[in-house]
């Protein structure tokens, strides 16, 4: 009788699954639907989907993202010049402590406070890393010319705190440290020092990034999640899209990028690419952003910033042909509004480096100017 019960039971309980798995996808392992006795076992309804846990790193989610700010606090001094102070500070984020590199200057700070330039390295070796490595050169000449420099060493680096475990969960993190480093700026412009207090940009508009290589990656994303128009200078940003920005490199590791390419099959298995690519986002895009490129450069090619440049052109024309449309467009309440044009400049350097070299000094100038127009003005 009690197997008569347990065929008719399957057979119905099959009957029902069937469709459910047909239009699910996933069709329920018959034989977890009773236990060892013949009973019917309710752990069928446990959810055996995977949870998507690096979703909220999506460039979509992280806007709703709830950042916090905390305060800038001076850990010690590094160096005294003439013209400026540099110095290890540190501020919260994500709940822990990141470190980094801070110069101001020695001129008198001028009304509405120093103008903020935050800066943000490429990939640096662990073993090789001091506080200031791959910033310091340039930011002692925007420190000697009136600007405040801030550079986060991330975590892991300097004095800040490990990264988390997940070292793609780490990647995928570093936005959210910018932006709340960002908001910590404007929400607490003051810093005190032995000197006193340091008053920074107190209206949240003389505020810029500078960026090289992989920090310029993680630059353009931090414009597509916030959607403030910062002034940006990026030095040989790294603009391909996700995952490939991340497999170009993987044959420097020791596997050759073996495990890399394994992780990316599984994540693309689990996740669109697309809601994590920084080029999938350029309507999200504003303000005005330069770009410097070597033609020598050995680490980031120049077609990759050769055809981002096009993707934002392409871009700004679908803006000014949508801006058109609406200004004819008798239900122009109904259209999508987009942001202004991106101001894009794009120069590339003949000969030069991964670094600029040796065109280094030209770039570096271009930046000021560029700068002193879009903060000091």
């Amino acid at each position: 009788m009690v197997k008569k019960y347990i065929i008719w039971a399957t057979l119905i309980t099959a009957l029902i699954s069937f469709p459910i798995g047909w239009f699910t996808g996933s069709l329920i392992d018959l034989p977890l639907l009773f236990d060892e006795k013949g009973f019917f076992s309710p752990l069928i309804f446990q959810s055996q989907q995977k949870e998507l846990s690096l979703l909220k790193y999506s460039i979509k989610n992280l806007q709703n993202y709830p950042y916090q700010s905390s305060f800038i606090v001076i850990k010690n001094e590094m160096n005294r010049t003439p013209d400026y102070v540099n110095y290890v500070f540190s501020f919260q984020t994500l709940n822990k402590t990141m470190t980094g590199q801070l110069n101001i200057p020695t001129a008198p700070s001028p009304v509405g406070g120093y103008p903020v330039i935050v800066m943000l390295r490429g990939y640096v070796p662990e073993e090789i890393y001091q506080t200031g490595t791959g910033t310091k050169a340039i930011a002692a000449i925007f420190a000697k010319n009136g600007y405040v420099t801030i550079a986060p060493d991330f975590f892991g680096f300097g004095e800040s705190d490990l990264e988390t475990e997940d070292s793609w969960e780490a990647r995928l993190q570093k936005p959210i440290s910018v932006i709340e480093l960002l908001k910590t700026i404007k929400d607490n412009p003051e810093i005190t020092t032995d000197a006193g207090v340091t008053k920074l940009d107190d209206c949240g508009c003389k505020t810029g990034l500078w960026a090289h290589s992989n920090g310029g990656q993680i630059a353009l994303t931090v414009l597509e999640v916030s959607r403030q128009p910062m002034p940006t200078s990026l030095w040989a940003p790294v603009t391909v899209p996700f995952p490939y920005s991340i497999l170009f490199f993987s044959d420097e590791h020791d596997d050759e990028g073996k495990g890399m390419r394994k992780w990316v099959s599984m994540f693309e298995d689990d996740y669109d690419v697309f809601d994590f690519s920084l080029t999938q986002h350029l309507d999200k895009l504003s303000g005005s952003i330069q770009i410097h490129q070597g033609t020598s450069d050995d680490a980031v090619p120049s077609t990759w910033n050769d055809e981002f440049v096009d993707k934002i052109r392409v871009e700004n024309q679908r803006r000014e042909k949508l801006l058109e449309e609406i200004k004819t467009s008798t239900q122009s309440g109904e259209l999508e509004t987009p942001l202004p044009p991106i101001g894009i400049s794009y120069f590339k350097y003949p000969g030069a480096d991964h670094n600029m070299k040796p065109s280094w000094d030209a770039v570096v100038q271009r930046d000021l100017v560029f700068f002193n127009e879009k903060l000091k003005n």
